[in-house]
């Protein structure tokens, strides 16, 4: 049974932390990571801070590979993605090898992070906390405890791979109309072939439909 875990980690031993030490006055909202072997791309929003600093930041980092601002807000808030090498073990890491989903990740200040992460079971988050043990990665776990709904373990029948390719299409755009993102480009952000990215969406938006909108019928 799947396992909800609250915690606080330190941004050194996350991601962004280079950039949120450049640009402190930053608040980041992360919505979605896709974690491969190779890189990282995390999808966030930031606010509430100097924008210009910010992208600096984010284009002086050697390790990043690509940046690309999806969205923005009035000016207030700007939605990005960004894709960096993943040749330095962290936190995040640990999570991807747990086979575990990060539903929240929220830096308010550049000093921590505030995680809600879904572990597949116990067993995977006992795995996660022996990762960070053996690497001495420090974190606070806050709090844990067991989904009571749909809505918060963010299953609604959709499998772990259905429910990544979904929110990964949504946060690029894809649903959109006219769409901000084609087939190709997120399913090699997913690492995967763009035919199986269209079997996931498919299924998972059928199973999303059974579970919500039909589920009664």
């Amino acid at each position: 049974m799947s396992v909800m875990a609250e915690m606080t980690v330190p941004a050194s031993e996350f991601v962004l932390a280079d950039t949120l030490t450049k640009a402190p006055g930053m608040r980041i909202e992360i919505k979605r990571v896709v974690a491969g072997t190779e890189h990282v791309t995390p999808y966030f929003w930031a606010a509430n801070g100097d924008f210009e600093g910010f992208e600096d930041a984010l284009r002086e980092d050697s390790t990043i590979r690509d940046i690309l601002t999806l969205e923005e807000q009035e000016g207030d808030e700007r939605f990005y993605r960004v894709t960096w090498q993943a040749d330095v073990e962290t936190l995040m890491s640990g999570i991807s090898d747990a086979k575990a989903t990060i539903l929240e990740a929220v830096s308010d200040g550049g000093e921590q992070w505030e995680l809600k992460v879904l572990f597949p079971d116990r067993d995977a988050l006992s795995a996660f906390h022996d990762y960070c043990l053996e690497r001495e990665f420090s974190f606070r776990l806050d709090r844990v405890y067991q989904p009571e709904n749909p809505e918060e373990s963010g299953s609604y029948g959709v499998t772990e791979e259905q429910r990544e390719a979904l929110i990964a299409a949504y946060d690029a755009g894809y649903f959109d109309v006219p769409r901000g993102a084609k087939l190709a480009g997120l399913a090699e952000d997913l690492g995967i072939s763009r035919n199986a990215l269209s079997a996931r969406l498919r299924r998972g938006n059928r199973n999303l439909l059974a579970n919500t909108l039909v589920h009664d019928e």
